[in-house]
């Protein structure tokens, strides 16, 4: 997918994100208004639990899948998909509760939201930002020439997919109840605390999560300038001589 379009269905999944989360509701006392079920009384239920608890979400998962395929598809376009496909797709998981939470709890103060913030939807923010740039148009290659730059930009996407991973709390319940697994979710259950005490080094905070991502925003960033900039992975050579006695 061209950076035209990738931007362009970028920008329909957000404003559809925007539009379920901000101004449904206003849409939903529109409908209410034009149905004129308000004169009698408890009329008005049905439509307001098929609005609230059907479309609305519907609309959140809608948004999601285009913002999913759209980054696929940019994704394979640069032949990245096998590799940063799977990393890409952890941090989606990790990001729809957070994203249906938003959009369907109505009017959140700014510290629910940032609590219930997680750390793979900054990763995923800043990583679809970063594939809007027209690679293409001077031949560029995304993440950069640098061997050494692209592995520290990956190694901290590896962490960000771990962390989505261990702030699953739903997913040994989803791989009980959904896959039919008991001994895998108790597997899960059992790994994912430890993970998540590994991944924050013991403060038990997101402490470390948050210098990770900025190392992951700066590379981001190197990665655009121009080669000549970044120096190369060069192998120092050391020639051993033999002392004479």
């Amino acid at each position: 997918m061209l950076a035209g379009r990738y931007l362009w269905w970028m920008l329909t999944g957000v404003t559809l994100l925007m539009f379920v989360t901000f101004c449904f509701d206003y849409f939903t006392w529109l409908a209410l208004q034009l149905s004129n079920c308000i004169g009698t009384a408890g009329s008005c239920m049905p439509m307001v639990q098929f609005m609230s608890d059907t479309l609305k979400p519907a609309g959140v998962w809608l948004a999601i899948a285009i913002l999913f395929g759209a980054a696929m598809l940019r994704l394979s376009y640069f032949s990245l998909l096998l590799l940063w496909g799977p990393v890409v797709a952890l941090w989606f998981v990790g990001t729809m509760p957070f994203l249906l939470f938003i959009a369907t709890a109505g009017r959140l103060q700014w510290t629910a939201i940032s609590q219930a913030l997680p750390l793979a939807f900054l990763f995923l923010a800043a990583l679809l930002v970063y594939l809007a740039i027209p690679f293409e148009e001077d031949d560029s290659i995304p993440f950069g020439v640098s061997a050494l730059l692209y592995g520290m930009i990956y190694a901290a996407a590896l962490y960000g997919a771990l962390a989505a991973v261990a702030d699953m709390g739903w997913l040994s319940w989803g791989v009980a109840k959904v896959a039919g697994m008991p001994m895998l979710a108790a597997v899960i259950a059992t790994v994912q605390p430890r993970l998540q005490e590994a991944l924050t080094l013991g403060f038990g905070n997101d402490l470390p999560g948050i210098v990770v991502l900025a190392v992951f925003i700066t590379m981001l960033f190197l990665s655009l300038l121009p080669p000549g900039l970044i120096p190369p992975l060069r192998r120092k050579r050391v020639r051993l001589r033999q002392l004479r006695h």
